[in-house]
C-alpha cells in the first residue's frame, strides 16, 4: 500500500510542472480576442501609452494593449499627431481640450487614442468580447475617416 502511495506521489510531482505551463482561462480569452482582431485586419501591440499632459490627471488602467488600424492611403498625409483621451461619454483632444465628434459616439471602447499619419491606435484593457472588438474596429475606422 505504501508503495502505491509513493508511486502516486512521484507521478504527481512529475505532472505538476506540466499543469502549471497550461494557459489560464483569462489567457485563453485574451488570445481568442487578439486572434479575432487580427482576422478582421487589426494589429495588436504591447507598448506603453503615449505621454499624457499632466493637466488631464489621467491615470490609465493597467495592462492597456494597443489595437491599430492602418490606412495605406493616409501615410502621405502631413498632419500633426492627434492624442485623444476618453472622458466619460466622449473623446477629448488633448491639444485643443475640446470634445471630438465622431459618427458613432456610442462606440466608447478604449481609454487613449492616437492618430498619426494614416494610423489609428486605441489603447484598450481587453475587458470585453468579440462584439467589443467589432466596436473597436468601427471606432478605428471612424478615427481614420475623421483624420481625412
Amino acid at each position: 500500500m505504501v508503495t502505491y502511495l509513493i508511486i502516486i506521489l512521484i507521478i504527481a510531482v512529475a505532472i505538476a510542472p506540466l499543469a502549471s505551463a497550461l494557459p489560464s482561462k483569462a489567457q485563453r480569452r485574451e488570445a481568442q480576442l487578439r486572434s479575432y482582431a487580427s482576422s478582421i485586419g487589426l494589429t495588436i501591440k504591447l507598448e506603453p501609452i503615449p505621454d499624457i499632459p499632466a493637466r488631464f490627471r489621467f491615470s490609465p488602467s493597467p495592462n492597456l494593449v494597443a489595437y491599430r488600424l492602418r490606412d495605406a492611403s493616409g501615410e502621405d498625409r502631413v498632419q500633426d499627431k492627434l492624442l485623444l483621451l476618453r472622458e466619460g461619454e466622449q473623446w477629448i483632444d488633448t491639444l485643443t481640450e475640446s470634445a471630438l465628434k465622431l459618427p458613432n459616439d456610442g462606440l466608447l471602447v478604449g481609454e487613449v487614442a492616437v492618430l498619426n499619419r494614416g494610423v489609428a491606435t486605441v489603447f484598450w484593457n481587453e475587458k470585453g468580447d468579440e462584439a467589443d472588438v467589432d466596436r473597436l474596429h468601427q471606432l478605428l475606422r471612424d478615427l481614420l475617416a475623421f483624420q481625412r
